[in-house]
């Protein structure tokens, strides 16, 4: 089944997931930066199904209910919490967070500028010396009742989204056939 608008959807969540999670890992990791990035990714995840259910109407609204009833019960709170999270960012005044100080190792920090390995973050040193930290801005949302990464949450929801993508072509396709 050929869903070619859903698909650009789901690059377009891609990207801005990919842009997010930059930003989460980089040096001096600028918070406004960091929310406009997190507003996209949330109207661009959530427009996935809704183009979906636009695109192929008819086998949407008989694939979706039992697709999301056959969920863990982890997964259907995950989708239902970052809708939430959504209406509170676009309708409202904006995500709840909160942030705290993380330490990490230099070499997982994160250079915005990937265009050439030059500008990536090395660190050479004599063997069993540990690598230097460096402190990064961690931002956290509720998910349910507790603090949850908003990078890693924003992650397993895009996964969650691309195997509902992959689940709707293989039932669609096999209905079809």
């Amino acid at each position: 089944m050929e869903i070619p608008n859903t698909q650009r959807k789901l690059r377009e969540a891609q990207y801005f997931y990919r842009r997010l999670a930059g930003i989460g890992l980089s040096p001096g990791n600028a918070s406004e930066e960091f929310w406009f990035e997190l507003s996209a990714f949330l109207s661009a995840a959530r427009s996935i199904t809704f183009v979906l259910q636009s695109e192929s109407k008819e086998a949407y609204e008989g694939w979706f209910s039992s697709w999301r009833n056959g969920l863990e019960t982890e997964e259907q709170e995950l989708l239902q919490s970052m809708n939430d999270h959504r209406v509170a960012e676009v309708h409202r005044t904006g995500v709840a967070m909160t942030h705290e100080l993380k330490d990490i190792p230099v070499t997982q920090l994160r250079n915005r500028d990937t265009r050439h390995p030059a500008y990536g973050v090395y660190w050479f040193g004599p063997p069993g010396t540990p690598e230097p930290l460096m402190g990064i801005v961690e931002y956290f949302f509720q998910l349910g009742n507790t603090p949850a990464s908003v990078v890693e949450t924003c992650g397993r929801f895009l996964r969650l989204l691309q195997k509902a993508v992959a689940d709707f072509v293989v039932t669609a396709s096999s209905n079809s056939a």
